[in-house]
């Protein structure tokens, strides 16, 4: 008959990928919060899209130099911090599915470079690129942690400590996928110019604070 195992401390590098997380949304948030402030207009927060405050010029027209300083410099920032979570990952090889972890890290890395670029840029289409691959990448990545714990418990035949909190995870991460896929819904309606208007930008944001707060409840040992 197996014996049940105890349940294991997460390792420091662990701790270290949770907390480089949190201070990845920290960054984000203050950055969201700083742009909005130096929005040389008044940011109509259900009507416009977060892209609007990383642009050359307002959505009237107006310069936005300050801005887009603060969203090329904040979004910079949290595409180091992931960048640098996907690093330990490949260099840890112990950790469970650091593959797919340390790849979903980087292609974080690379959305949030994307986003960086002004959105009336040249470059239009990689900024694009890089927002659903950042708010896509973040919700996959925080619903992956959630099944690889499961999976790694089911593995080593570890005692179920934190029933609740597991079933609470898996809870935020069903919602801020469900929330993931009726922004991309609508995302197509509004580029096809049918369906409910102005939907976008709500649900671009209830996408982004969603996977912010998953992220507060993920245990230092699911990553």
């Amino acid at each position: 008959m197996f014996r049940m195992r105890e349940y294991e401390p997460p390792k420091r590098v662990q701790v270290a990928i949770k907390n480089l997380f949190i201070i990845m949304a920290y960054f984000m948030i203050v950055t969201l919060f700083l742009a909005i402030a130096y929005y040389p207009e008044k940011y109509q927060f259900f009507y416009e899209h977060i892209s609007n405050l990383g642009g050359f010029n307002s959505s009237l027209g107006a310069l936005n130099s300050d801005s887009m300083i603060i969203m090329m410099i904040g979004f910079g920032l949290c595409g180091l911090l992931v960048l640098t979570v996907g690093i330990l990952y490949f260099v840890n090889r112990d950790l469970h599915l650091w593959l797919p972890k340390g790849i979903l890290s980087v292609l974080l890395a690379v959305g949030a470079a994307g986003i960086a670029i002004p959105l009336d840029h040249s470059l239009r289409l990689l900024h694009l690129a890089g927002a659903g691959i950042f708010i896509g990448g973040f919700a996959a990545f925080n619903a992956l942690l959630q099944i690889s714990s499961l999976l790694k418990k089911r593995k080593d035949k570890v005692a179920d400590v934190n029933k609740l909190d597991t079933i609470w995870d898996i809870t935020l991460s069903a919602i801020v996928i469900i929330i993931l896929l009726g922004y991309f819904t609508i995302f197509a309606l509004d580029w096809l110019a049918v369906g409910p208007i102005n939907l976008g930008p709500m649900f671009q944001k209830a996408v982004v604070f969603a996977e912010i707060l998953a992220l507060y409840f993920i245990d230092n040992k699911d990553v």
